[in-house]
């Protein structure tokens, strides 16, 4: 006999034929995953830059990848990992999003302190801002907003 709760629902089934258990099985445990995968859809990152616009574009990431090159020299990482997640406005406006699992916590900590002390280059329009343990939700994003890995 199977019992299983599909929402406030409890259904019990008998079933003799191992064939027919063993399908059940399978399309419970689809049904299961169909329901949770919406939760799968947000991430926690440790650090997201948000890059803005101030009416005239965004700023360049001139500043912020010379210090991830220098970061990753010093430390001899070969790369930093950074989801760009954009456009999320009409003018540019993007994240990058690292999740830093190709450093230990006490470099991550150190990256995230440093890196914030980065300012934008003064003939860039818009502004950044660091973000910690941002969630970000791709459910929310519109049609045109892509998520692609850069390599640092």
């Amino acid at each position: 006999m199977y019992q299983f709760k599909l929402g406030p629902v409890i259904v019990l089934i008998k079933i003799n034929n191992m064939k027919l258990r063993l399908l059940l099985s399978i399309f419970l445990l689809t049904i299961a995953q169909v329901l949770t995968a919406q939760d799968s859809l947000k991430t926690t990152y440790p650090l997201v830059i948000s890059f803005q616009s101030e009416c005239c574009g965004v700023p360049s990431q001139t500043s912020v990848r010379n210090f991830i090159i220098s970061f990753k020299k010093k430390y001899k990482i070969k790369k930093i990992t950074a989801n760009h997640i954009g456009p999320m406005g009409r003018e540019g406006e993007y994240y990058l999003a690292f999740g830093l699992k190709e450093l230990s916590k006490k470099r991550a900590k150190e990256f995230i302190a440093k890196i914030k002390l980065i300012k934008k280059l003064p003939a860039d329009k818009g502004s950044f801002s660091f973000n910690e343990k941002m969630e970000i939700d791709a459910a929310t994003f519109s049609q045109r907003t892509k998520s692609k890995k850069e390599d640092f």
